[in-house]
């Protein structure tokens, strides 16, 4: 396996220590799913915040990405997200559209859109589970774990319903 590019990791780790933001950093074997991430951490399935790169057609033959992030335990409805974003055209990014993007490989997008220079679409799942949210920085080997008041304060992310 190719070794993972630390350069979103170090932004993330550069970004919540100059805001001040709390938080707290774990290693851990590689994680590829929401379920082994939050297996390694301890944590809940519903405390992972799962970061998913949509690709849309902003207007006519021209596309554009976002970030949605919501609780690992719940599914994304795109079919719902579509109205929220006024698309009719919007798929999930396959892997190597996300390594360009992100530079990050699946499994290890953080969710924050900010970092990349894309909007971030938080549904309200990760903000009714509890106070604490975990995530993979960037790296399958590295977590998270933050105040969702804290994520929601440093991201602004446009705040919506979008899952099952």
């Amino acid at each position: 396996m190719e070794a993972e590019n630390t350069e979103v990791f170090d932004k993330l780790v550069k970004l919540l220590t100059d805001k001040g933001i709390e938080h707290k950093i774990t290693e851990h074997e590689p994680t590829a799913t929401s379920e082994e991430s939050a297996k390694v951490r301890g944590a809940t399935l519903a405390s992972g915040a799962k970061a998913m790169l949509l690709k849309y057609e902003a207007s006519k033959g021209s596309f554009s990405y976002v970030l949605a992030v919501l609780s690992a335990e719940k599914k994304i409805n795109l079919k719902t997200l579509k109205k929220i974003l006024k698309t009719k055209n919007m798929k999930i990014a396959d892997s190597d559209e996300a390594l360009k993007v992100t530079k990050c490989v699946p499994g290890a997008v953080p969710p924050f859109g900010s970092l990349f220079g894309i909007p971030t679409y938080l549904d309200n799942s990760l903000i009714k589970q509890g106070e604490d949210t975990n995530f993979n920085a960037g790296l399958r080997t590295k977590s998270c774990n933050m105040k969702v008041k804290d994520y929601i304060k440093v991201e602004n992310p446009i705040i919506s319903d979008y899952t099952d």
